[in-house]
């Protein structure tokens, strides 16, 4: 790897990281875009985010301790966008199993429900850039999405639309994170800069709950019970062995400390990515993404709600033309996807099932991806 490769991909790896951010995110997009037409070899970058964890899986050395997972070789379903898909008609249309769009730029957000695809609304006047803020609920039933400053949020299952307006102008609304359970959302209301402020929205009931959090702090997570897992904005030294977080009530501007100390399973060269916590689909406990303190990641660990690591849950396979991303959770457990460079170009999302990784479906090259329970950005 010649060093302009090198230091491009590093830039992009940390491009990744602040999407944890989503005030960032389209900035961070065109900026991408910018950069991969000036590195043609960096084509094979991911397009891939998730809810504050967009962290590029390209392990180049031994991790601390290896895993033995396969990729399964049966034949996988290829998606592509229909040339000519219908809007998203109002009313229960039924769970939708991701959305996605089909290249960065230029093309429209598309729900996937069964074997049918629709146009999200709003996507077709801005394509691929507010694609980036897509955001599906764990179960599939809820589909958020920008509509101009504003963003909504609708049950796919009935006929609920719930709109949050920015404060003022110049604001702008995303989904932040969803709660394992689906229940439970936390809604953000931001403008470039650290003035971010949050609701807690209960999508059952419509309720909503004004969510303290200080601004020192980023919101990472959402556990079942409505609690906001959070880390300190200062960015500690790197490789980062100890990440504390802190998990507190919507009221609440202290709540407690969560140490993750995973010094004895990280390689000597691996780090913590401390934007990259999801909660776990059974809502006991995270997982959490690491790598290499340059930012090319290695893998996800699977850590208790105490903060004690409990194993390293993946890690993918060693193939240079093959760049790996975590994508985000669902009911069943971990998703990453797979973007091959070699041969046949396709974005494969591939499920976590213990010890084996299996192919779900291919996309597009460079798509976009929103798999449940997490966002697009």
């Amino acid at each position: 790897m010649n060093e302009d490769f090198r230091n491009v991909y590093r830039e992009l790896a940390d491009d990744a990281r602040n999407y944890s951010d989503p005030e960032r995110a389209l900035a961070v997009g065109h900026r991408r875009r910018r950069t991969m037409l000036a590195a043609p070899a960096l084509a094979v970058a991911v397009a891939v985010v998730a809810v504050g964890t967009w962290v590029t899986l390209r392990p180049p050395i031994p991790t601390g301790t290896p895993g033995n997972q396969t990729t399964a070789s049966s034949p996988v379903p290829t998606l592509s966008p229909p040339p000519n898909a219908p809007a998203l008609p109002p009313g229960a249309v039924g769970r939708a199993s991701f959305a996605y769009a089909g290249c960065r730029s230029g093309c429209p957000g598309l729900a996937v429900v069964g074997d049918r695809q629709f146009i999200i609304p709003g996507q077709e006047r801005n394509p691929g850039s507010s694609a980036m803020l897509l955001s599906l609920s764990p179960d599939g039933r809820w589909l958020g999405y920008p509509a101009g400053d504003s963003y909504v949020v609708r049950d796919l299952t009935g006929t609920r639309t719930m709109a949050f307006p920015p404060s003022e102008t110049g604001r702008r609304m995303a989904a932040w994170v969803w709660s394992a359970d689906s229940k439970r959302l936390l809604v953000g209301d931001f403008r470039e800069g650290n003035d971010n402020t949050y609701t807690l929205v209960d999508v059952l009931t419509g309720g909503r709950t004004p969510a303290v959090i200080p601004a020192a702090r980023t919101p990472l997570a959402l556990t079942n019970e409505g609690e906001v897992v959070s880390r300190a904005r200062d960015q500690q030294p790197e490789p980062v062995r100890v990440l504390t977080l802190t998990v507190s009530a919507i009221g609440d501007a202290t709540g407690r400390s969560v140490a993750i100390d995973a010094s004895a399973i990280l390689a000597r060269s691996e780090s913590l990515f401390p934007g990259s916590v999801l909660v776990h689909p059974d809502g006991g406990g995270y997982l959490l993404g690491v790598g290499t303190a340059d930012g090319i990641s290695t893998g996800v660990l699977r850590v208790a709600a105490d903060g004690r690591v409990v194993e390293r849950v993946v890690d993918v396979p060693r193939d240079n033309r093959e760049f790996w991303n975590v994508l985000g959770v669902n009911g069943d457990g971990l998703l990453l996807s797979r973007q091959t460079n070699a041969g046949r170009q396709a974005t494969t999302v591939v499920a976590v099932t213990g010890r084996a990784l299996r192919d779900l479906v291919a996309l597009p090259h460079e798509s976009i991806v929103a798999v449940p329970g997490a966002s697009a950005r």
